[in-house]
C-alpha cells in the first residue's frame, strides 16, 4: 500500500459513522477506555501497524484488485506443500467480521483459530506473540473498517500427516515461547522500539534466523541467515564479513527505505516485497530504530565469508574482446553476459546510472559477494520488481530466454568475475530445480517466466 492509497483509505475513516462501531464493538470499547481518544487516530494507528506487520503480503492474492486486499489467497511455499493466506477482511462469512477481540488476539499471538484449530507457523505467531494486545486490536479495528471481501481463498490442503493441524501442538512445545515482549530498561528507547519492530511487528527472524531440526527459529543464531529454498535470507547480524557489520546507520536506513544502496546492495525476492509493502512506509524514526537494534545484534560468523560481501569482485575485461572477435552469444559465459546483461549492468559490470533508478554494479554487491549464489540464480529466473513511492524498479525475468545450462553459466561467470568465486558452483540441474519449484522455495513456481 503506497502513501497515496494509505491516505485515501484513512481519510474516510476519520469521519466513520456508527456502522463502524457496530461492526467492531470490542475494539471500539478499547477506544473508550482511553487507549486512543480519537477514532480516526486509532484507525490511522491500526493502518500503520498493519503496514509494519506486512499483513497484506501474505493475506492478499497476487494481482488482486484494490477492493480484494486482505481477501487471502497468497501462496506460501513450505517444505510440506503450499499454504494459502487466509481472508482477514471484515467479511463475516469468509473473513474475520464475526470474530471477537479475544479470538483475533488468540489467532495472531497464540496461533489458534476462531474454532480452536491450530494454525500453521507460516503465520508468524512465534514473532507476533511478542506484540502488545492494544496493537493487535488496533490492526483488527483497521481491518474491520475496510470493505469485506466476500470470497473464499484457495484452501490449504497438505498431504498426510501435515494436514493434521493438531500436530502443531507438538511443534509449539519445542518452538513457541509465548509472551509479550518486555522493554529492557538498560537500553535506550530507540533500541527498545527497534527490537519491538524487528522481533515482533516486522517478524524479521522468520526469514533471517536459521531453523532448527524441528523447524523452529534457532535463537542462538538470531538473524544469522535463513534458508528459503531457492533464496537465501542473508545474515543481518553485526558480523563484518557475513553480516552487515560494515554498514553505517544511514546506509541501512536508506536500504530499508528504498531497497538500494550504491556499492552495497539492491533488494530482490522476499526482501523486495517487505520493502515495497511495509518498510518504505515506516517513519524515519522507526527505520532508524530498526537500524539501531539490528546493528547491535551479536555477530554470527560464517567460515565461507572471508571478507565483507560488498567487497568482492572487479570490473570485467573480456566483454569487449568477445565483441571484437564476434564470439557467438552461446559459445562463452562472457558472451552470454554480453548478450543478456551488459546493456543494463554495463560491459564491465559497473552498473549504469546514478540514484534511485540506477542499475546496480555487479561487483561490490552483497548478493554477488555471497558464497551462496542461490539469490543470483533466482534473480536471473524471476527478475526483480519493486513498486516504490519513488517509482518502479524492474529487472525482467530471463526464464524464457535462457535454458538451465545458460543460467548456470551466467551465474558462475558473475560469481567468478564480479563476486565471490566460492559461489561459482551452480549446475544446470540446480537451476532446473529452482525453475520447477521442486525445492519448495519462494516463489512457489516459475512458469513461462512468471511467478505463480
Amino acid at each position: 500500500m503506497n502513501n497515496k492509497h494509505l491516505l485515501a483509505a484513512l481519510l474516510p475513516l476519520v469521519f466513520a459513522t456508527s456502522a463502524f462501531a457496530d461492526s467492531t464493538a470490542d475494539s471500539a470499547a478499547l477506544i473508550k477506555r482511553g487507549a486512543y481518544l480519537e477514532r480516526g487516530a486509532y484507525l490511522e494507528r491500526g493502518a500503520y501497524l498493519a503496514t509494519a506487520a506486512d499483513c497484506t503480503a501474505c493475506h492478499t492474492a497476487p494481482g488482486a484488485a484494490k477492493n480484494a486486499e486482505f481477501g487471502g489467497g497468497y501462496p506460501l511455499a513450505s517444505p510440506f506443500g503450499v499454504i494459502y493466506g487466509t481472508n482477514i477482511s471484515s467479511d463475516k462469512q469468509f473473513g474475520i467480521g464475526s470474530w471477537s477481540d479475544d479470538e483475533f488476539v488468540r489467532a495472531v499471538r497464540d496461533g489458534v483459530g476462531k474454532d480452536g484449530q491450530q494454525l500453521y507457523p507460516a503465520m508468524p505467531y512465534d514473532s507476533f506473540t511478542k506484540m502488545k494486545r492494544d496493537d493487535v486490536l488496533a490492526i483488527k479495528a483497521y481491518l474491520m473498517s475496510l470493505p469485506g471481501v466476500h470470497e473464499a481463498p484457495a484452501k490449504t490442503d497438505l498431504s498426510f500427516p501435515f494436514n493434521q493441524r493438531w500436530g502443531m501442538t507438538f511443534w509449539k512445545w519445542f518452538n513457541f515461547d509465548k509472551g509479550e515482549l518486555k522493554s529492557d530498561p538498560s537500553k535506550s528507547d530507540d533500541w527498545n522500539r527497534g527490537r519491538y519492530l524487528v522481533d515482533a511487528m516486522e517478524h524479521c527472524g522468520t526469514c533471517h534466523t536459521p531453523r532448527t531440526l524441528t523447524m523452529g527459529m534457532d535463537n542462538g543464531k538470531t538473524l544469522g541467515g535463513g534458508d528459503l529454498g531457492s533464496w537465501k535470507a542473508f545474515n543481518i547480524t553485526s558480523d563484518k564479513n557475513a553480516g552487515i557489520g560494515n554498514w553505517s546507520q544511514q546506509e541501512l536506513v536508506t536500504y530499508l527505505k528504498t531497497g538500494f544502496v550504491a556499492g552495497k546492495a539492491s533488494a530482490s525476492g522476499a526482501m523486495a516485497e517487505a520493502i515495497e509493502h511495509s518498510l518504505q512506509h515506516l517513519t524515519d524514526a522507526d527505520l532508524n530504530a530498526i537500524a539501531t537494534y539490528v546493528r547491535s545484534v551479536p555477530p554470527v560468523a560464517d567460515k565461507d565469508q572471508t571478507k565483507p560481501r560488498d567487497q568482492w569482485g572487479k570490473p570485467a575485461s573480456d566483454v569487449f574482446p568477445d565483441r571484437a572477435n564476434a564470439v557467438a552469444f552461446d559459445k562463452s559465459a562472457s558472451a552470454l553476459f554480453n548478450s543478456n546483461c551488459a546493456a543494463c549492468h554495463g560491459a564491465s559490470g559497473q552498473g549504469i546510472g546514478k540514484g534511485f533508478h540506477a542499475y546496480p554494479s555487479l561487483y561490490n554487491h552483497t548478493s554477488t559477494g555471497a558464497a551462496d549464489s542461490r539469490n543470483l540464480v533466482a534473480v536471473i529466473l524471476t527478475g526483480v520488481q519493486r513498486h516504490m513511492d519513488q517509482g518502479e524498479v524492474m529487472m525482467p525475468s530471463f526464464a524464457n530466454q535462457l535454458n538451465d545450462e545458460q543460467v548456470a553459466q551466467i551465474a558462475n561467470y558473475v560469481s567468478t568475475q564480479f563476486g565471490n568465486p566460492a559461489g561459482a558452483t551452480v549446475t544446470a540441474k540446480q537451476v532446473k530445480k529452482v525453475r520447477d519449484g521442486e525445492d519448495r522455495s519462494y516463489p512457489p513456481k516459475i512458469e513461462d517466466g512468471t511467478q505463480k
